[in-house]
Formats: structure tokens, sequence, C-alpha cells
């Protein structure tokens, strides 16, 4: 049986537009895995993740240290109905980096900043410009579906 191709970011993009949240999977330099609830946006063919103002103890985040170990990542999108052939998942893997105000390209930054506030109105009043942002370059992608 030969196998199919691997998808592209665009093959995958309205089920990833569908969804508002996923998990991600990073691991520090020895290999100790991590998962997180994320939101995310699209932009410039990366996944973008904000590190919001939520309260959190400090902006250390294990998340962030991992990715700065070790850079291999993994974004989880899934949809889970009773009707079972109603089920998908989307797993997007590649390198990601941690993208300091002070260190980022404005114009990638602003887009990714007005893709993120346009998925979610809960960014409007929040300064994201002041924080780290999370980008994912999907290399691998795999998905999946009931419906085939």
């Amino acid at each position: 049986m030969p196998s199919s191709p691997q998808p592209s970011l665009d093959d995958v993009r309205e089920l990833l537009e569908r969804s508002s949240s996923g998990h991600l999977a990073t691991a520090s330099a020895d290999a100790d895995p991590h998962l997180m609830p994320v939101v995310y946006a699209l932009h410039d063919d990366a996944i973008w993740i904000a590190i919001d103002e939520k309260p959190k103890q400090t902006l250390r985040l294990r998340r962030l240290r991992n990715i700065e170990e070790n850079p291999r990542a993994a974004l989880l999108v899934d949809h889970y109905d009773d009707d079972w052939s109603q089920l998908w998942w989307v797993l997007l893997r590649g390198p990601a980096e941690v993208c300091w105000p002070q260190t980022w390209d404005a114009e990638q930054a602003e887009g990714a900043i007005a893709a993120l506030r346009a998925r979610y109105p809960q960014y409007a009043a929040m300064a994201l410009e002041q924080r780290p942002l999370l980008r994912i370059a999907p290399e691998r992608i795999t998905r999946w579906s009931a419906a085939g």
C-alpha cells in the first residue's frame, strides 16, 4: 500500500482555524516531557503562542526553558464529539523558538500579535508586545479523521 503524502499546513489550515485551543508538548534537555493547553494563531506559515497576562508566578516558565534547551516541540489540536464519526486531530511537529520583545523581528511580531488578537478578543487588553511569543515552524504534520 503506497503511503500518502504528508499534509501541508495549507491542507490542515481549516481544521486549525476551526479549533480554538491545542496542547503544546515540549521536553527539557534531558527529555523530561511537559504538556500544556494553549491557544494559538497561524501567521506566516508558523504557529504563534503568546505568553499572556493570565496569572503566572514568573516568565521563566517551564515551556520557555524547555524550548531554549531543546527546540523540538509539538502541537496537538483535536476535536472530540460523542458522535465518534466526527473525531479528528492534527499533530504539528517542528522547531520552536522563544521570541523575546527585545530580539524579535518587529514586522513578524506585529503580524503574529494581530493574528492572536483577531482570534482571541481577550488579548485586546493585554500588552502582548511586552511579553515573549512562541513560534513553531511545522516540519512534520500528521492528521487523522474518523471520516477518512
